[in-house]
């Protein structure tokens, strides 16, 4: 899958240098990762926050002096090295050679330097921390390669993270075989759709569940009622970046997710659109998938979001190459219900990458693409955050709702509906 000339290879990179994902693409490898537990410590437990549909948890950055500073870190399972902003890499004296030190609940981190990313880059002008959080600031990623020194559990009901040493304590739910890239932490998991099994990589900093275009296609083929629209709404939506992924991308409804036995029923998830459009994947392979995956050390189908992970206590046992999941509920196959639009951030505001369509047919009438997405129901959208905008365009089917757009300096009102997806 990895074979590619030159050229290929340079206009892939090139190409996935300038993504948003989920996962933002990190260093490829992890080294020197030091962990420090306080005397007879086994485990310690955070809170987590929600923010944009991903969890932040509290991490104190020791600066050269000494003195620390307190912030809340991006959760990313997806990503394999710490992602710092500028400004707090270069306070943490991490371009002066300085390594990485972290206090996380009482337990000491030491990354080399070398492995901590600068930034996390930015698409079409914008900081890439900014655009999934504004106005929320976040500013480091907790990462894979981190988190696998520990035996991790993410308990969404009690909105906590724990961390203990492998086997320290029993572990709750039904186990599961996973596999770890060593270099990278990142975690697969074989899963089973119909008659299929497909590797998955477990992604708690990821909203959603988005698979690669070309398998959605293939059982769309066999299957398709399990087509819900195309364009990414809702949740689904969890770039706003101007890509094809979502714009072009095609929300399904599986009936069933088998994980291990564990089985997840009505999950939504979303078909990325070909990134390189219908020509340049078909002459180079699915451009984003194939080189998100290295990172993980194998080809995969897509990550599993929080629309699943949700639903679970999951515990990680990195050493032990084991997952175990206890079941909190059910996936809601109502969760992307409501205006179907695409939408890109522009800035502090919002506008319309696309429209949702359903048998070739739009969704909602009346708005254009490139529209800004002022209001929705006198409520205005500048400065609000990716999670408080879908919540505002949330709407059960036949539910109205109302859209103040501006068109070329032309303001425009639009009635609309929900739609269920």
């Amino acid at each position: 899958m990895y074979k590619s000339s030159g050229v290929r290879r340079a206009l892939v990179i090139g190409l996935a240098a300038g993504l948003l994902t989920a996962c933002l693409p990190p260093p490829s490898q992890v080294s020197r990762v030091a962990v420090v537990w306080p005397d007879g410590g086994t485990s310690v437990t955070l809170p987590m926050e929600r923010a944009s549909g991903r969890w932040l948890v509290p991490v104190a950055f020791r600066r050269p002096d000494g003195s620390e500073r307190r912030l809340l870190a991006w959760l990313n399972m997806g990503a394999a090295a710490p992602i710092l902003s500028q400004d707090l890499y270069r306070a943490l004296g991490l371009a002066e050679g300085h390594d990485l030190l972290m206090d996380i609940g009482g337990v000491s981190v030491t990354v080399e330097a070398g492995s901590v990313k600068d930034g996390p880059g930015s698409v079409d002008g914008q900081d890439l921390f900014g655009l999934l959080f504004a106005p929320r600031t976040v500013e480091a990623v907790l990462p894979a390669g981190v988190l696998q020194h520990f035996a991790v559990t993410i308990d969404p009901k009690t909105a906590s993270l724990t961390l203990a040493r492998s086997g320290a304590s029993r572990s709750r739910g039904v186990p599961v075989p996973v596999r770890t890239n060593p270099t990278t932490g990142i975690t697969v998991v074989e899963a089973q759709v119909g008659d299929q099994r497909i590797p998955l990589v477990l992604d708690v900093g990821a909203p959603y569940t988005w698979l690669r275009g070309r398998t959605v296609a293939g059982w769309l083929l066999q299957h398709p009622e399990w087509r819900r629209a195309d364009g990414a709404v809702g949740r689904a939506n969890l770039a706003m970046a101007d890509l094809a992924l979502e714009r072009a991308g095609t929300i399904i409804r599986l009936p069933g997710i088998d994980v291990g036995g564990v089985m997840f029923r009505d999950v939504g998830a979303l078909g990325t659109g070909p990134l390189g459009g219908a020509i340049g994947d078909a002459a180079l392979g699915e451009i984003f998938w194939d080189t998100w995956q290295v990172d993980a050390g194998e080809p995969v189908t897509g990550w599993l979001g929080n629309n699943v992970l949700d639903t679970v206590r999951l515990t990680l046992d990195y050493a032990a190459g084991t997952s175990f999941w206890e079941r909190l509920g059910s996936a809601d196959p109502g969760d992307l219900d409501g205006v179907g639009l695409t939408l890109v951030r522009r800035d502090a505001g919002y506008a319309i990458a696309a429209v949702a369509t359903r048998d070739g047919h739009p969704l909602v009438s009346g708005v254009e693409v490139g529209d800004r997405l002022l209001q929705v129901d006198g409520y205005p959208l500048d400065g609000l955050a990716p999670d408080a905008v879908r919540a505002k365009l949330s709407a059960r089917p036949g539910e109205r709702r109302r859209l103040q757009l501006d068109r070329a300096g032309t303001s425009v009102t639009v009635a609309t509906e929900g739609t269920r997806f």
